[in-house]
């Protein structure tokens, strides 16, 4: 059990990624002191949804998703740990809360997320592509995490409300890893790429040489069929 009394100051980006490393090799030592560097982030975002009853618990929980995220960021890509591990956090704490009929979003949060919304839409007219998470959170004046908390809590993700077994992220990137195999190439890519590489479907289109509008079927294509084996 973690106590918020042996946190220490986050790390930057480069700092975190040299114990990431030390830790999915096996360093105990090195995962150890990457959890207490990131027990401040765990507070935070336990705190958007706890009452004074419930910090403890969901402090621990919040822990849980902070271990996950450190077994499972992907070394090449180029963000955050933190930013990646919030959504791997919240969606604990959400998994948590409603197995307990706890579930509540509180009040700031979905202001947040209506401004993250309303953000994203100006920006993304603006650039002609879906912003970044930072890009989002430069405009309105937010640490990147606190974009990505109220995304994750406040927001079914982008092109999943039909997906109606899998409540978060985590769990249909799970179902999608298990069904990745059968897919046809261009599906593969297309799922990789939105799904575990964290690009936008224009972003995909570029890198593919194809339109949007194909990047889009296919996705909802692939997200029918993990519909109908989920079923």
């Amino acid at each position: 059990m973690k106590q918020i009394s042996e946190a220490l100051p986050p790390l930057a980006d480069a700092a975190a990624r040299e114990l990431l490393a030390r830790a999915q090799a096996g360093d105990g030592a090195a995962r150890e002191l990457l959890v207490r560097h990131n027990l401040l982030l765990v507070k935070k975002v336990a705190a958007r949804f706890a009452g004074a009853e419930q910090w403890e618990d969901l402090f621990q929980v919040g822990c849980i998703g902070l271990l996950k995220a450190i077994d499972d960021f992907d070394l090449s890509r180029d963000a955050s740990f933190s930013t990646y591990a919030v959504p791997r956090i919240v969606g604990e704490i959400r998994m948590y809360l409603r197995d307990n009929n706890l579930l509540k979003v509180s009040r700031d949060l979905l202001r947040t997320s209506a401004l993250v919304k309303k953000c994203r839409q100006q920006l993304e007219q603006e650039y002609g592509r879906e912003p970044t998470v930072g890009e989002v959170a430069a405009a309105l004046n937010l640490a990147a995490e606190e974009v990505a908390a109220a995304e994750t809590a406040a927001a079914a993700p982008v092109g999943l409300e039909q997906v109606h077994a899998a409540e978060t992220m985590d769990e249909v990137r799970v179902a999608l890893k298990e069904m990745i195999g059968r897919l046809e190439t261009r599906e593969r890519q297309v799922i990789v790429l939105r799904f575990f590489r964290d690009l936008s479907q224009a972003e995909v289109a570029r890198k593919l040489g194809i339109s949007q509008g194909h990047v889009s079927r296919i996705e909802r294509g692939v997200l029918a069929k993990l519909r109908a084996a989920m079923a």
